[in-house]
């Protein structure tokens, strides 16, 4: 068995490899192992990724595809790096503070439907409530024309006549069978930011791609 490494080789480098190491095989191969790809016995290469045997052909074939991974991978970083940059210059684009906003909207919204429907609740129980005390006004009106018209009142008719007015404006103001009540149950939840202590995970600079790792069977 022939182990053989390249690192960095370009095209031509590479083919001029593979061919010498088709002779290689040829000479010194004591057994043939099946293509992974074909599932011929034939000289194979053993990829030091996958430790997977490739005949030549597919070998070239297999590299390839580690060649659109890479490209892959390589697009996937660039995607990452715009977002990182635009998260960076407008902070305001995070999914997270977009999760804030929406929370803010939804109890916007929640709060408002909540208000609305007790006005209109009041406003039906307020309509009923203001034609009582407009009849209430209206019967001490007229019982101050006939006072004033005949001349006909006394000390104690005044006290009685004030201190009504003064009952019909507290029960205008602050009806004793209407109240707004807050619910002891939260409208809303509320909305808390978390923040941990947490070091991001280091990548390793010693990390490589491994480019033409092979072994020869």
């Amino acid at each position: 068995m022939l182990h053989t490494t390249t690192s960095n080789v370009n095209t031509s480098e590479r083919d001029l490899f593979i061919f010498f190491l088709q002779i290689s095989v040829h000479r010194w191969s004591t057994s043939k192992v099946q293509c992974v790809t074909c599932a011929k016995d034939k000289g194979t290469v053993q990829c030091h990724g996958c430790s997977q045997s490739f005949c030549f052909k597919h070998l070239t074939d297999h590299r390839q595809q580690l060649s659109q991974q890479f490209d892959e991978i390589q697009m996937t970083r660039d995607l990452l790096r715009q977002t990182l940059t635009e998260y960076s210059n407008n902070s305001q684009k995070h999914p997270l503070i977009n999760e804030i906003d929406r929370w803010e909207q939804h109890s916007i919204n929640l709060i408002r439907k909540t208000a609305e429907e007790a006005r209109q609740k009041m406003k039906k129980h307020t309509t009923e409530h203001l034609s009582k005390m407009e009849k209430n006004l209206n019967d001490l009106t007229k019982r101050l024309r006939e006072g004033r018209g005949n001349d006909d009142f006394v000390e104690i008719d005044l006290q009685q006549w004030n201190q009504q007015l003064t009952q019909i404006n507290e029960e205008l103001m602050k009806p004793t069978n209407i109240k707004v009540k807050q619910s002891s149950t939260p409208l809303i939840t509320m909305i808390n930011v978390e923040i941990f202590d947490k070091n991001m995970t280091n990548i390793s600079a010693k990390t490589k791609w491994m480019q033409n790792d092979v072994t020869a069977n």
